[in-house]
């Protein structure tokens, strides 16, 4: 995209820090998300609509810290708004699709901020409007190949003859 990155500083030593501290706040998190409201809310309005609407009430809940405490632009905050929506419709899909595991959840949850905060010079090269459409389009694909109402269903699975 013509964008300079700066060379790739990874503080390798910080990553298993990293994974335990956001592993404890994902844990958390998960076991809400996943945990608690994910099948009640799949079975009343599907898998897809479930994670848009969790995804929706995550990405509210965290709009106060991206533009109000953080003065990000509002392009800014609908991109990771769009993010954390597509995000949670992932992490629906990764959920269902591992037998309900809030580990799984959390393991991906987990490594979701970790990359984040491993990302060279986070604050001034990150763009979460590449990133939420990047992800918006993982979560489309993931919804037309597994199907909106179960995101269980891969269309193209052989039958077992």
């Amino acid at each position: 995209m013509g964008r300079p990155l700066p060379e790739p500083h990874i503080p390798f030593l910080a990553i298993p820090l990293f994974f335990v501290l956001f592993f404890v706040a994902a844990v958390c998190e998960e076991a809400g998300w996943m945990g608690y409201a994910a099948d009640p809310v799949q079975y009343r309005w599907g898998a897809l609509r479930a994670g848009v609407i969790m995804g929706s009430v995550w990405g509210l809940w965290h709009v106060v810290g991206w533009y109000f405490q953080a003065h990000h632009t509002l392009t800014w905050t609908a991109g990771q708004f769009l993010s954390t929506v597509a995000l949670r419709v992932i992490i629906v899909w990764l959920y269902i699709n591992t037998g309900r595991s809030v580990l799984a959840a959390a393991l991906f949850h987990d490594m979701m901020n970790v990359s984040e905060f491993l990302f060279p010079n986070y604050g001034s090269h990150y763009d979460p409007v590449i990133t939420g459409a990047i992800t918006a389009i993982v979560a489309v694909v993931v919804t037309f190949l597994w199907g909106p109402e179960t995101l269980a269903r891969f269309r193209y699975a052989r039958s077992a003859a």
